[in-house]
C-alpha cells in the first residue's frame, strides 16, 4: 500500500514538473519587439511553425492578440480559398466561438486565451486543407 501511495505521489510529481519552453526565435531586447514577433509568425515557413513561434513568444496577456492576428494572416491564405460556404461558416462559428469563450472574464491573460483559441483553430483548418507535400 506505501509502495502505491509512493508511485502514485511520484508520477503525480513527474506530471506535474514544468516542461522546458522552446525560447522565443526573436530578441527581446529590441525596441519594436512586438513588430518583430509578429513579423517572424508572418515570415514561418509553414502554419505549424508560426504557431511554433508564437507559443514561444507569447506574452501570457493582450499582447498575444497581435501575435494571434499575425499567425492567421500567415495561415488564412493556405486554406480560405478552398472553403465552401459552408466550411467558411464554421470557421467563422468556431472564430466568434473563442471570441466568446471568455467575454465574461476581465484581465489581459483572457485576451490571451483567446487568441491562442482561434490561432489553434486556424492551424487545425490550415492542416487540414494544406496542399499535400512533393
Amino acid at each position: 500500500m506505501l509502495e502505491r501511495t509512493f508511485l502514485a505521489l511520484l508520477a503525480v510529481v513527474l506530471l506535474a514538473a514544468p516542461l522546458k519552453a522552446k525560447d522565443c526565435p526573436v530578441e527581446t531586447r529590441v525596441e519594436g519587439t512586438l513588430e518583430a514577433k509578429e513579423e517572424a509568425i508572418r515570415s514561418a515557413p509553414s502554419c505549424k511553425e508560426a504557431f511554433a513561434i508564437m507559443d514561444a513568444c507569447s506574452y501570457g496577456a493582450g499582447g498575444d492578440t497581435g501575435l494571434g492576428e499575425a499567425l492567421r494572416e500567415r495561415c488564412e491564405p493556405e486554406f480560405m480559398p478552398k472553403l465552401s460556404k459552408a466550411q467558411r461558416k464554421d470557421y467563422d462559428r468556431g472564430i466568434r466561438r473563442c471570441n466568446n469563450k471568455y467575454r465574461n472574464e476581465s484581465g489581459t491573460m483572457y485576451r490571451s486565451f483567446e487568441a491562442f483559441c482561434r490561432a489553434q483553430l486556424t492551424v487545425r483548418m490550415a492542416g487540414k486543407f494544406a496542399k499535400p507535400k512533393r
